[in-house]
């Protein structure tokens, strides 16, 4: 395996991604459903219900009824990436657990692509998972250098951005013992386009992106994650095509005017005037996240959004300019990949 550390960059790119205010809302209802694959969704109904009048659709396998194993793994098939990066085992509950397939994707260990870091600030559990992996003989030194050599170039910042080959994510995925908390590492936004042939064939464009309006592709990207995942509020120029491959996430969407308002409540709560259309590292840590986080996700009450469970092989259409924002749940790595599209 080549040395992680001399393949290590810090990046200066700019974040495009929403970023998703968090405030607490007297009523969150549940986002539009269809049941059902979105390879297989009819365009008629999506164009009616979702794309022309600019609303959310969740399309999903999912009744409403508890999902098992078999119906799982039946409505993780949309997409070759969905069983050839993940390995599906049944474990003591009935739902499908999902591990990342190291066997496959080490195939492209040396692959380079965007990474966060998200480091706590009130505790030492990195340090902590340094210490345990460098004294170990558990494959993970060459991680452990490289995050410290990062870290020896960081400042004293809770959330840094940098470019690393996909075997640093591959470490970073093995389990640890329960005393030990993983590095929060996130690979996001890596655009399909930028990846191996072989892997770009793994997410064919859905139907519904290349027909439902008139077939630009804005963007196409990754993100994968080790848990907790989020992304703070924030709204996007396109509508969104928002498909989920391993784990589940929680999003919170607002329509635009109520999104533009709680946006501009929380930077008049802390003084700032940001844009609400370029949002940058301020938005991920610092009195505008955790002002975001409280607003979306807390229990004050200032208006109403939706709220949609997106869980694998499920489909969330965000229409353009609608505020949303997402946090992972559960404990397993968590994986998404969206198309942005006109």
């Amino acid at each position: 395996m080549p040395r992680l550390i001399k393949t290590l960059s810090r990046t200066s790119r700019t974040i495009i991604r929403p970023y998703a205010s968090s405030n607490g809302f007297n009523t969150l209802l549940p986002v539009d459903r269809i049941v059902g694959t979105f390879a297989a969704v009819e365009l008629a109904e999506f164009r009616q219900r979702a794309f022309a009048p600019e609303r959310p659709l969740l399309i999903t396998t999912r009744d409403g009824t508890a999902s098992t194993a078999a119906n799982a793994k039946t409505s993780h098939q949309s997409l070759p990436a969905a069983h050839k990066w993940f390995t599906h085992e049944v474990g003591t509950s009935p739902n499908l657990v999902l591990t990342l397939s190291e066997q496959y994707l080490s195939l492209f260990q040396d692959t380079i692509l965007p990474y966060e870091l998200i480091i706590d600030p009130n505790g030492n559990h990195l340090q902590e998972y340094l210490d345990w992996a460098e004294a170990e003989n558990n494959g993970r030194q060459e991680l452990a250098t490289s995050l410290a050599q990062l870290l020896s170039d960081f400042d004293d910042s809770s959330f840094h951005h940098f470019n690393a080959p996909l075997s640093l994510f591959l470490q970073g995925c093995k389990p640890t013992p329960s005393h030990i908390r993983p590095p929060r590492l996130y690979i996001a936004q890596a655009q399909i386009a930028d990846l191996p042939k072989q892997l770009q064939d793994d997410f064919p464009t859905p139907r519904i992106v290349k027909e439902a309006g008139k077939g630009d592709i804005y963007d196409s990207n990754i993100w994968m994650g080790i848990p907790p995942t989020d992304t703070p509020l924030h709204k996007d120029p396109n509508p969104n095509l928002f498909v989920q491959l391993a784990s589940s996430k929680r999003i919170r969407l607002f329509e635009p005017a109520t999104g533009l308002k709680i946006f501009r409540d929380v930077q008049l709560k802390i003084g700032q005037y940001g844009s609400a259309s370029f949002r940058g590292d301020e938005m991920m840590e610092g009195p505008e996240r955790d002002a975001l986080d409280e607003a979306v996700w807390g229990n004050t009450l200032k208006g109403e959004g939706y709220e949609a469970m997106v869980s694998p092989g499920d489909a969330l259409f965000i229409p353009r300019g609608w505020w949303h924002s997402i946090k992972s749940v559960g404990n397993g790595v968590t994986a998404s990949v969206n198309w942005w599209f006109r």
